[in-house]
This record gives C-alpha cells, sequence and structure tokens, in this order.
C-alpha cells in the first residue's frame, strides 16, 4: 500500500520546527551577549529589548543578584533556552490553527 502525504501534518511540523529553533537561537545570542557584555545588556534598554523577544530572558535579573555560580548560570541559560522555544513553538502553533481556521472559513 502506497501512502498519500499528509500536507497539514508536514506543515505544521515545518512551522514547529523553525519555531522551535528560531527561539532557541534568539535565546542563546541573548545568552552570549548578556555574557560578553554583562553591564550593557542589563542596565540599559537592551534589558527591555531583551525581554520584549525573550520573556524568560527576565531570570538573568535573579542570577545577576546571587553570587557568581557556573551552575547556577548554566541552568539558568539552559532554562531560557528551553523555555524561549516551547514559548515561540506555542505562538506558533496559535498562528497556525488560526490560519487554518480562517483558511477552512474560505473554502466553505
Amino acid at each position: 500500500m502506497h501512502r498519500t502525504p499528509d500536507l497539514r501534518s508536514d506543515t505544521i511540523v515545518t512551522v514547529m520546527s523553525v519555531s522551535i529553533v528560531l527561539g532557541m537561537a534568539v535565546a542563546l545570542v541573548l545568552i552570549f551577549l548578556w555574557r560578553s557584555h554583562p553591564a550593557t545588556i542589563t542596565q540599559s534598554g537592551a534589558y527591555q529589548f531583551a525581554v520584549a523577544i525573550c520573556p524568560p530572558f527576565f531570570l538573568v535579573g535573579v542570577v545577576s543578584a546571587m553570587p557568581e555560580s557556573t551552575l547556577a548560570v548554566v541552568l539558568t541559560g539552559g532554562t531560557i533556552v528551553v523555555a524561549n522555544g516551547s514559548l515561540y513553538a506555542g505562538v506558533a502553533a496559535l498562528a497556525y490553527w488560526v490560519w487554518s481556521i480562517r483558511g477552512r472559513r474560505s473554502n466553505l
């Protein structure tokens, strides 16, 4: 038996994959900028911008207030990356759902 490809599931898998990778990439860039230039990222308007594009980045304020610990930085960085990837995937799933509902209505 030959299976016909399901275009809908291929599209949602692609959308979710791209959004997760994009969310993680944004978080990683912000974390590397924070580790390279901590005063610039946490003390200026850059912090508000970073939190706007990566809401889990607010955890940097918590880690910055604690004594420097490699374990705390690694755990916080991992949490920020995974949380932002999940957040972007959730927003993409919502957008795909709205797009699919609107598309179905226009076909009726």
